[in-house]
């Protein structure tokens, strides 16, 4: 239980990171489209209640294999998906 309490934390965690970042883009940087950062914005928010609900709900609690393979999965989703965002994030600062 304690693992999917880490993982929940780090996912919000880094969901807020970007959400940070994406709103610094917005108010800082002169010449960002702001409704562009709102979607990206949204996007994370979106992101994070997505992964924090996979988290909360494993397939297959009672055979281990299966439960691991499913985090490992939710993990490598939550990497791809935290790579497409920064890369939104970094073309919003790019005119």
């Amino acid at each position: 239980m304690a693992k999917r309490r880490i993982l929940k934390r780090h996912i919000s965690y880094v969901a807020g990171d970007l959400f940070s970042e994406a709103l610094f883009c917005k108010l800082y940087l002169p010449g960002v489209n702001s409704e562009k950062a709102d979607v990206v914005m949204a996007r994370v928010l979106d992101m994070q209640d997505e992964f924090i609900r996979r988290a909360n709900r494993p397939d297959g609690k009672e055979n281990k294999k299966r439960v691991k393979e499913y985090y490992c999965k939710l993990r490598a989703d939550l990497q791809t998906e935290i790579n497409a965002i920064a890369t939104e994030i970094g073309e919003l600062s790019y005119k």
